[in-house]
């Protein structure tokens, strides 16, 4: 059997023990018009080089995945701090929380938080070169509610190999307490990268969250709690270094790209994914989900976190239904730089490329064309891909928007109804 601890993303990929084939594909642009295909044609090519060399560089080779951490969000009231959790809560002092200046944040933290931290082990099988090939990890969980939901991410509880995506086949949680519970998946969201866990359990010390994005300010303190390489209830400090910032993942079939993700320089690694990025006051503010590995980008200490706004509203669809749902716009696409409007001559050097827009979708029923550039959607400004899928993942298939773009110098606006996203 091969035992792993929780390898960074490029390795649970395409290197590790076991063979898996990975392929990025993507489309690329063109003017859009008809009598410069061949153009096109061939602009796909040099893009493809373009683009493969900067996720080789950011991307899914150079991108470790994050640990496994819970945490427990609070809102301050009066002198204290009150942690609402779901179904429970707990009341600290504000002086346990700020204290004496000298003393870390990260202590009231661990000792609020730690408790709502969980290791999760799995165990599995892929196929392999002489057959089916056993496998075990580990990483870390939150504890969603008080009766035994728990969330992680997806990487943690499923891998890819040749093509395919395989569930683990038992999946064990053990408690802060040490005790071991048999846990089962609820359901799974590749796009998002996250997972919802129950096991059979009652008064856990459920964390809680901060309940908007807004509330994470860069410079402020962060905390991650895990199991980085098994070692359980692991409390590393750090800040918030930036937000908003993506990742360009796609992973073989998955093909997500991670957006609207915190930065921390709290260390976070192997076997921290799932875990929780808490804040000074002892919220989660972010489910850990990536790293740069320091062996291959050469940068300390720059990891990554979905926003724990995002995380909930996808937890909860999966508690209520075992899925979850994704609005769809339906076009490929990349974001225009100025090295991109130079060689193709474009009319903007910011902004979302269409590349193509699939027949039936409802980009296509709005009147969207390849070689449109998107320039503002649902009423903010669009400078790149990332921009657009943050805000499209937090809206609802059904939901109606206006769109604006750049169709070769005149600007045209468009309402799109979008549709949900196959799985």
């Amino acid at each position: 059997m091969i035992r792993r601890h929780e390898p960074h993303v490029a390795q649970r990929h395409a290197s590790r023990r076991y063979p898996s084939q990975r392929h990025a594909s993507r489309r690329h642009p063109s003017r859009g018009a008809a009598w410069k295909r061949w153009t096109f044609a061939r602009a796909q090519v040099a893009l493809f080089v373009l683009l493969g060399a900067s996720v080789v560089f950011a991307g899914c080779a150079e991108i470790g995945e994050v640990g496994r951490t819970t945490t427990t969000v609070g809102q301050q009231a009066g002198d204290t701090t009150t942690l609402t959790r779901l179904g429970a809560s707990t009341t600290l002092p504000e002086s346990a929380l700020a204290g004496d200046p000298l003393t870390s944040p990260a202590i009231a933290v661990a000792a609020a938080v730690g408790p709502s931290v969980v290791n999760v082990a799995v165990e599995g099988s892929v196929p392999g070169f002489a057959g089916l090939q056993t496998y075990s990890s580990e990483g870390s969980g939150v504890i969603l509610t008080a009766d035994g939901m728990i969330i992680t991410n997806n990487h943690v509880v499923s891998q890819e190999s040749g093509g395919q995506e395989y569930v683990a086949d038992k999946v064990t949680v053990t408690l802060a307490t040490g005790e071991e519970l048999a846990a089962r998946i609820v359901g799974r969201d590749p796009l998002t990268d996250l997972a919802v866990l129950e096991v059979q359990a009652s008064g856990l010390p459920a964390a809680t969250f901060i309940e908007s994005f807004d509330e994470v300010l860069i410079g402020q303190y962060a905390v991650a709690i895990g199991s980085p390489l098994g070692f359980e209830n692991s409390v590393t400090l750090g800040i918030i270094s930036g937000v908003h910032r993506g990742l360009d993942v796609q992973p073989g079939i998955s093909q997500f790209s991670l957006v609207d993700l915190i930065q921390t320089d709290a260390a976070i690694s192997p076997g921290n994914s799932g875990g929780a990025l808490v804040d000074a006051r002892g919220r989660v503010i972010g489910i850990n989900v990536a790293y740069l590995p320091p062996s291959q980008t050469g940068a300390q200490n720059v990891g990554f976190a979905i926003p724990a706004d995002l995380a909930i509203d996808v937890a909860r669809q999966i508690m209520a239904t075992g899925r979850a749902t994704h609005a769809y716009l339906g076009i490929s696409n990349v974001s225009v730089t100025e090295a991109l409007r130079e060689r193709f001559a474009l009319t903007r050097s910011k902004g979302v490329l269409v590349a193509g827009a699939e027949p039936g979708a409802p980009a296509e029923r709005a009147g969207l064309q390849q070689g449109d550039i998107i320039i503002e959607f649902d009423g903010q400004t669009i400078h790149s891909d990332s921009d657009l899928y943050s805000i499209l993942r937090r809206m609802k298939p059904g939901d109606t928007v206006s769109l604006v773009v750049d169709r070769e110098g005149a600007e045209l606006s468009f309402d799109v109804t979008l549709g949900e996203r196959p799985e």
